[in-house]
């Protein structure tokens, strides 16, 4: 069995579901990046750039033994489409084709099911099998009339991730500390709650003003948000920018609690780090989380972007210490059950033999071959 899977190289989550993945599949797997590229600017290149993507796609098809092609697109505009035609030359080349949904936006879904439900159709709906992040999602793709199998998947962390991480003396450390650290981690716009995480972080001040809050992220807002923390006067608000490697997980071993009201969501990889991290979880009830997301058993999900509401749940966690500890505890343990990258490779491999067994019964299994990365 060869498969190779397509995702792109930039910072995000789907790259970093991969990358997470990498050397952890015991068959041959292609990587082929897609998607821009450094130094990349302008128009006609980015044209030139997609154009040799479905080029050398198609070479690879053509020139090796792939038995089955590994898809990942969101449910945006420009990921639709782009994965959209590589599905469309999978199937040309006569390849089985598997569909990971990561990401998933709510506009974008009404506007297929409005008016591009055959567009959908035409690039997905052949597809021999589909995975999820969310029961919610997998109920929509139902809906719209597909019939092959759907599978639910998780976001995943590293199991290297944690080495030399021991969850009781972090536990004692928090406890020691003066300082209560709420750390935010996710692209700045406004969908991600940052005004509301702002606001619900004012409202805590007044009773315990040792609270920080810690913004970790690029995005379209940032100068706003910026803007917006100096014109209300908020205090012990700091920004840490784009991290990765060890700071980010120095950010998350002296963090006390992780809060993301997000508007929507796949299955956000920044939670599944933070209770990898033994940290109680404030967040929205949206996406994958749903899935398995328990209140006062991984920290609090709202139903509401009320910032009195959001408030209240953090300060519930700042008070409660029995609470706390409890609810840190739960979530590293069930990080280390769930969410290891190299229980994901294996369940992929079990839905590509599964979906390879189901099209083809009686086709004898093609030798292994050496692992091979292929960029774009």
């Amino acid at each position: 069995m060869n498969v190779v899977i397509t995702h792109p190289d930039a910072r995000g989550g789907v790259s970093n579901y991969y990358r997470q993945l990498r050397g952890r599949f015991t068959v041959p797997v292609y990587h082929f990046l897609v998607g821009r590229t450094l130094g990349e600017n302008g128009r006609l290149q980015r044209t030139m750039r997609r154009l040799a993507d479905y080029w050398k796609f198609e070479t690879l098809l053509k020139k090796n033994s792939i038995d089955l092609v590994h898809l990942n697109p969101s449910l945006d505009p420009k990921s639709f489409i782009r994965e959209g035609l590589f599905a469309v030359l999978a199937r040309a080349h006569k390849k089985k084709v598997i569909v990971f949904f990561h990401g998933w936006k709510k506009p974008c879904e009404v506007r297929i099911e409005r008016y591009f439900l055959w567009v959908f159709n035409r690039f997905y709906g052949k597809a021999d099998a589909l995975i999820v992040l969310s029961n919610e999602n997998k109920e929509i793709l139902k809906r719209w009339g597909i019939l092959k199998p759907i599978y639910k998947e998780v976001t995943v962390i590293n199991d290297n991730e944690l080495v030399g991480f021991d969850i009781h003396n972090a536990l004692k450390k928090r406890k020691r500390s003066k300082t209560r650290r709420i750390l935010f981690l996710a692209r700045i716009i406004k969908e991600k709650g940052i005004y509301e995480t702002l606001e619900a972080f004012s409202l805590i001040q007044n009773k315990h003003p040792m609270t920080e809050l810690v913004i970790a992220g690029e995005g379209a807002e940032l100068d706003k948000v910026k803007s917006f923390v100096r014109e209300r006067g908020f205090h012990n608000v700091t920004f840490a920018g784009y991290i990765r490697d060890e700071e980010k997980r120095r950010r998350f071993r002296e963090a006390n609690i992780f809060f993301l009201p997000s508007y929507a969501e796949g299955c956000p990889v920044s939670v599944i780090e933070a209770m990898a991290y033994g940290l109680p979880v404030v967040t929205r009830a949206v996406g994958g989380v749903v899935d398995f997301f328990k209140n006062e058993k991984n920290g609090f999900m709202s139903q509401s972007l009320d910032p009195h509401v959001l408030a209240g749940y953090l300060e519930t966690l700042l008070e409660n210490k029995k609470l706390y500890e409890t609810i840190s505890l739960y979530n590293y343990q069930y990080a280390q059950s769930h969410f290891l990258a190299s229980r994901a490779a294996s369940r992929l491999e079990k839905i590509y033999e599964t979906t390879l067994v189901n099209s083809r019964p009686n086709a004898k299994t093609r030798p292994v071959r050496q692992r091979v990365t292929i960029k774009s």
